[in-house]
């Protein structure tokens, strides 16, 4: 990688940026639409999780992005939503 070209969407104007890497982040808003009233968010609008995945109500599940967990990254997302599914089948196979 050498740099990147970047556009306000504005006012159209480009300019390039000579670097080395680059971090994408697509935004801070949770999307947190699905759950909105039906479980606890915090100030954040995250879903209040416990570290098995638990979303305040039984059989409710969440990972990734929209929850509270500190770390808004893919692989701990992909970790997230993997513990979230163990918990999920667990939970299903009690009921």
């Amino acid at each position: 990688m050498e740099g990147i070209t970047i556009r306000n969407l504005k006012s159209s104007e480009e300019k390039r940026i000579e670097v080395g890497g680059v971090f994408v982040e697509i935004g801070l808003i949770p999307n947190n639409g699905l759950v909105k009233g039906i479980t606890k968010l915090n100030e954040h609008g995250e879903v209040e999780v416990t570290c098995s995945c638990e979303a305040g109500l039984p059989g409710l599940f969440a990972a990734g992005d929209v929850t509270n967990v500190p770390e808004k990254q893919i692989v701990v997302a992909a970790g997230e939503g993997a513990k979230a599914a163990l918990q999920a089948q667990r939970y299903l196979q009690r009921i």
